[in-house]
């Protein structure tokens, strides 16, 4: 017993001296097994204090453990000895055994140290990819109606367990949020952001009213929103245009529509904020379509886009158990006028596979796809085969001519009252192939028609920025010279040419563009839209 508290002695007095006098002299205290007494004699401590590596790299959130060699007499000491310290812990910190946990990005410095010994190692702490996810972009709700929205975080490829999420409604006078769950308090817009750190996505809500079938069938922007050029003749609306459509809302779980088409065509069905519609064939003559069913019971935002050109719809009613207000059109608007690019053109063929009305689609093109990630109130003017002046696939029609009409079947002038931010002017592809095949004495004669059409659009929208674009099949020289001579003469500002670079594609049907091309496109288009001040 004696013996074991005599160790114990000897023990703490050599750890009290390496404490105190650090690397230098020392007691050397030694135990006599046969006097149990104890003297010291004065030597030299030596010690090692260094790092078999100086720098580290950890993401934010995860450890890196210091790797040291500490010796006291050549023999390895307990790292409890040592001090750490970092230098910016809001970016990393250490423990006290040499753990460092990466905190945010940015670069840290670690000091170890053992009396008057000290070394250093660098931390460079990078953060892990982040992103929120929430399960509806868009909620439509009547007063009083409540609904949860899910919010998932992502670090890297996992779920944040313990993201802390904040959530704001911007105008809790029409509808509030806590947690997720979003309550109407009033009709209207409100925005709700959930912030993530930094990260925010933000959740439209419009609280509607109920309104009647009488006031959905009137076909009055008051109560449904209509995109592109229209007219309502005998208590029908008139769509002429590919790309056109009726935006309206339903309380309940279907609705139908009663409609006329003069050929046979397909529809696209956006319900509520779905990116990828419902496609439905329509047939020539008037019937009754369901074009939404079996939702749950409840409001929903509903989007019928005329999806094929060359045809004229007639709508003459909608029904559904009941209907409400939609929220209003965005302010942003764009204008698009093309040819067959634009309008869909086989765009859903496989490469060589021959037109037809089943592999043509306006909403898989750069234009749609453009006009929906911005949320614009868009118009589309396109038809294929057609030219600026010249006549070449198209016979009896050009653009200059059309551009003027609410459309070919209501050849009245319109009367240029949608007042675009931005007009998106596609063409010359045709006016490309009519001078390959003989007509070469066009080439001179073309800048001057195109500029001649730029100065009507210029007329009739006087504060448009437009934005000219050619080449998405492949360029003709003299038609590419002659857009960039036609756009230079305009010497005006907020006219531009290819303003952003793409490739050529005809890896869709009958030689037309591919889906995937359409998308580079649209996202091109998007990204160049979002650097202006519009």
């Amino acid at each position: 017993m004696f013996k074991r508290i005599q160790c114990f002695i000897v023990a703490s007095c050599l750890f009290c001296s390496l404490l105190i006098g650090g690397c230098g002299k020392k007691s050397d205290a030694s135990l006599s097994d046969s006097s149990s007494s104890f003297s010291s004699s004065s030597v030299q401590e030596e010690c090692s204090l260094s790092l078999f590596r100086s720098n580290y790299s950890v993401v934010d959130g995860q450890n890196v453990t210091l790797q040291i060699e500490f010796t006291v007499d050549g023999r390895s000491a307990d790292l409890g000895l040592l001090t750490f310290e970092s230098d910016n812990e809001s970016v990393a910190t250490v423990n006290n055994q040499g753990t460092v946990t990466g905190v945010s990005a940015g670069t840290a410095h670690i000091t170890i140290a053992y009396g008057e010994k000290s070394v250093k190692a660098t931390i460079n702490v990078t953060m892990r990819s982040r992103k929120l996810v929430l399960s509806r972009e868009f909620v439509g709700l009547l007063i009083g109606e409540n609904v949860s929205v899910a919010a998932t975080a992502y670090i890297g490829s996992s779920k944040d367990k313990n993201a802390q999420l904040v959530w704001t409604s911007e105008d809790p006078n029409v509808a509030t949020v806590n947690n997720g769950e979003i309550t109407a308090v009033g009709g209207g817009n409100a925005t709700i952001t959930v912030a993530y750190g930094t990260i925010v996505k933000t959740l439209q809500v419009f609280v509607a009213t109920s309104i009647t079938a009488e006031n959905v069938n009137s076909f009055d922007e008051k109560y449904i929103n209509i995109y592109g050029r229209s007219y309502v003749s005998s208590n029908r609306l008139h769509l002429d245009h590919v790309a056109s459509a009726v935006e309206l809302a339903i309380i309940g779980t279907s609705l139908s529509v009663n409609l006329y088409s003069s050929a046979k065509t397909y529809m696209q069905v956006f319900v509520d904020d779905a990116t990828t519609g419902t496609r439905l064939s329509i047939s020539a003559g008037t019937k009754k379509y369901t074009v939404a069913e079996n939702l749950m019971d409840g409001y929903h935002k509903i989007r019928i886009v005329q999806a094929t050109e060359a045809q004229s719809w007639t709508l003459v009613s909608f029904e559904a158990a009941a209907f409400a207000t939609v929220a209003e059109k965005s302010d942003l608007k764009i204008e698009f006028i093309g040819d067959s690019i634009t309008t869909g053109y086989a765009v859903l063929g496989a490469p060589g596979a021959p037109y037809s009305v089943e592999i043509s689609d306006c909403t898989s093109t750069y234009a749609y796809f453009a006009a929906q990630e911005l949320n614009a109130n868009y118009s589309t003017i396109a038809l294929n085969g057609i030219c600026t002046k010249a006549y070449y696939w198209q016979r009896n029609i050009n653009m200059a001519t059309m551009y003027k009409r609410i459309s070919n079947v209501k050849t009245e002038e319109y009367a240029f009252d949608f007042n675009p931010d931005i007009i998106v002017l596609n063409l010359g592809t045709n006016e490309g192939s009519y001078l390959s095949d003989g007509g070469a004495d066009y080439g001179d004669i073309f800048p001057n028609d195109y500029q001649e059409f730029l100065t009507y659009i210029r007329q009739k929208n006087p504060n448009a920025y437009v934005i000219c674009l050619y080449g998405m099949l492949g360029k003709n020289s003299v038609i590419d010279s002659g857009i960039k001579t036609a756009v230079e003469n305009m010497k005006d500002e907020k006219i531009v040419y290819n303003p952003f670079l793409f490739d050529a594609n005809a890896s869709g049907g009958a030689g037309h563009p591919s889906v995937s091309a359409q998308k580079i496109w649209g996202n091109s288009l998007v990204r160049y839209i979002q650097t202006l001040d519009v």
